[in-house]
């Protein structure tokens, strides 16, 4: 009886949450409308950024609403008003012409003016009612048959993309018309975010062809905005511009007449030039011209869908960078992440095995297998450490139940940091190469170094000089494993290796902690002990034993190992960014100078602690070992978090992850560290207080 009750009451709170994702789309759209005229107004104002913000709040958080929904009814249309969201963050990013902006936005309210009332009611409230004469029956009738014929067009869309034609023969064609109902029916059922990636799968355009439909139509908005403010000559002037500027001098039209339907290339241009013929003789109203302005971009899409691979080289595209070509679009990556991102959270239903696999799939397979997190860590590494850790706050979040408007809010943080990572990583000058590659050898050398330079130091002032050879030959088989390394993840394990990654680094540095929690605690006995002391002062030339060698290899070993196979794929990531011998050349000098200067630091810190007293010596280095001991708890536990070894439980309290101490706010990471401390708070006491006595 209990299990009907609660059957019931889900059935019920199903129903109701059905009815409550019900969206007011005219409501949505009047939103984002006002949103981008906020962010025009702004720009205007010489607030750019601030510009840029509100169209990223109009698109997140408003536009996505309707998104999936547009795409299911209007086809393609989702994905060319998702490109003109896009298109306007990158103008107000670099700053563009403000008339060239205030067109897109212009042309952007008008796709929102006519989408919303279609998916709203299932057809244009205000139809065909510019053409005079038309009775309301017939004005129904005409907005009934555009519906038809812009819900057929979505159809065949969809068709295309699970591979049935129009043009199969009889034989097959019930078949086909069975299959693609219930390819159709399949999609309906899929929620937006799946809707929206199979269109995205089906529109993508090659870089060269994408950044000429834009540039198009970018000039396609500006001749309707000329035209709306009845500048008739500017108006005919960029479509002019568009068709010999960009579609016959880049020699796309070529490509087009050649290699792709037949009569493609004469409907496109016949299209345009019927427009420009229409503006001459005033025989045109701004709705018609731009409906039919999209007739020609679709036109556009299809054609361009069609271009062999082969003939991309010879198109040339005026203001395209060819070298860009290869560069990997990190804002599609940041897209493919939102995506998946949304399609847990609709699923979500509190804590699910599979919810929780597919977060950290989204981290290994995208965020890491694209490349991207290597390259934010080149970058920026606490912009990467913080992404990593809102991955594993909702990964610990949906092991806890918890409210779907936490893991929501966990989801824009991810996403607003994935935004900021973007902009910070999609483009690349020699400049800024030679910084990062600098900036890279710099923040993963020193930790490393200054365990080196411990070790070394030990050896020369424990009389033990001639064998140095240890902390060398561990430093130079640290640096050869860690390529190699680099090379066995990226290469052996492919199909996971960013998972493979994770679980080497966490092991390594756990490792590392019990190796640096005996050397720290090593030294500390040292610094107390008299006679030790004694002994060094008088430079005894004892070779230390056998088993404190190999620790001292083992510890200088792990040290450069840690931090060098993580180092070797940060500037892979940059030389993937290199396309010229100048950035090539920007990368090494980086390089260089980093390296010169890590062994400049080297000679000096250890002439600095040569020079220590011996006793002091012990101190701080044991104290700097001890730190590092508590940090690589921290964070070596969180990369085995990372790898999918560990899922990890929240604390019942929020507290922001202190990532310079590597405290994160989960049960498995701070249970640890707190045993580890009070091992090392009760290892320091003893210590003092046996050494003090004098025993060894």
């Amino acid at each position: 009886m209990l299990k009907i009750r609660l059957f019931f009451a889900f059935l019920f709170l199903s129903v109701s949450f059905s009815f409550a994702r019900v969206d007011d789309y005219i409501a949505e759209a009047e939103l984002i409308k006002g949103l981008l005229n906020e962010s025009l107004t702004l720009y205007k104002d010489g607030k750019a950024n601030e510009a840029k913000k509100k169209v990223e709040d109009a698109y997140f958080q408003h536009f996505e609403n309707m998104e999936g929904t547009i795409g299911r009814n209007i086809g393609r249309k989702a994905i060319t008003m998702e490109r003109k969201f896009s298109n306007l963050r990158r103008m107000y990013k670099d700053e563009a012409n403000l008339a060239h902006i205030t067109a897109l936005i212009e042309g952007l309210v008008f796709d929102l003016d006519e989408v919303a009332p279609i998916i709203q009611t299932g057809f244009r409230l205000k139809a065909e009612k510019t053409q005079d004469g038309l009775s309301d029956e017939e004005v129904a009738k005409s907005s009934l048959e555009e519906n038809a014929k812009r819900q057929a067009e979505a159809d065949a869309l969809f068709a295309s993309m699970f591979g049935t034609s129009s043009d199969e023969n009889s034989n097959t064609s019930n078949t086909n018309t069975i299959d693609n109902e219930n390819n159709l029916n399949n999609l309906n059922s899929q929620n937006d975010a799946d809707v929206i990636a199979q269109l995205q799968s089906a529109s993508a355009l090659e870089p060269k062809l994408q950044f000429l439909l834009d540039t198009i139509s970018g000039k396609f908005n500006q001749a309707a905005s000329s035209f709306k403010n009845e500048k008739f000559q500017e108006a005919k002037d960029y479509l002019n511009s568009a068709l010999f500027d960009e579609y016959r001098n880049s020699k796309v039209e070529i490509a087009i007449s050649n290699h792709t339907t037949a009569g493609l290339d004469r409907k496109i241009q016949a299209a345009i030039r019927s427009l420009i013929t229409k503006i001459n003789e005033q025989n045109i109203d701004e709705k018609t011209l731009r409906n039919e302005l999209e007739d020609i971009e679709d036109l556009l899409f299809d054609a361009f869908l069609q271009i062999p691979k082969e003939q991309f080289a010879k198109i040339q595209v005026q203001g395209f960078n060819e070298d860009e070509i290869n560069t990997r679009d990190y804002s599609k990556v940041a897209d493919d992440i939102r995506i998946a991102l949304d399609n847990i959270l609709d699923d979500y239903q509190g804590f699910s095995n599979s919810s929780i696999d597919a977060l950290q799939n989204t981290y290994l397979d995208i965020f890491e297998a694209s490349g991207m997190e290597s390259k934010v860590g080149a970058v920026d590494s606490s912009l990467k450490l913080k992404i990593e850790s809102l991955f594993s706050q909702g990964v610990a979040l949906i092991k806890s139940s918890a409210d779907k408007s936490a893991l929501k809010a966990n989801f824009d943080a991810l996403n607003a940091e994935l935004s900021k990572a973007v902009d910070l990583v999609q483009t690349s000058t020699p400049y800024s190469l030679f910084i990062w590659a600098f900036g890279i050898i710099i923040r993963e050398g020193l930790e490393a170094l200054i365990i080196v330079v411990a070790i070394v130091s030990y050896l020369i002032q424990s009389g033990n000089k001639n064998r140095l050879n240890i902390a060398y030959s561990a430093l130079l088989t640290g640096i050869v494993l860690s390529f190699i390394t680099a090379f066995f993840v990226s290469w052996i394990f492919k199909e996971n290796s960013g998972q493979s990654r994770e679980l080497i680094e966490g092991i390594t540095m756990l490792i590392a902690v019990a190796l640096l929690f005996y050397v720290g605690f090593w030294l500390l006995s040292n610094a107390h002990n008299q006679k030790w002391a004694s002994y060094i002062k008088g430079q005894a030339l004892e070779a230390i034993s056998n088993n404190s060698a190999k620790t001292l290899w083992l510890t200088v070993f792990l040290a450069v190992y840690r931090e060098g196979a993580e180092t070797v794929l940060f500037y892979q990531a940059l030389f993937f960014d290199a396309k010229t011998s100048t950035d090539y050349s920007a990368i090494f000098i980086g390089l260089g100078v980093g390296l010169a200067l890590l062994v400049v630091l080297y000679f000096l810190l250890k002439a600095g602690a040569i020079k220590i007293p011996v006793r002091q010596f012990f101190y701080i280095v044991s104290y700097i070992i001890f730190y590092m001991v508590f940090v690589f708890t921290g964070k070596g536990i969180g990369e085995l978090i990372e790898g999918k070894l560990i899922t990890p439980s929240l604390l019942p309290f929020h507290f922001e992850p202190i990532l310079w101490l590597g405290v994160y706010p989960y049960y498995e990471t701070l249970i640890p560290q707190f045993i580890v401390l009070i091992l090392l708070i009760l290892g320091i006491v003893i210590t003092q207080k046996f050494t003090k006595k004098g025993v060894r």
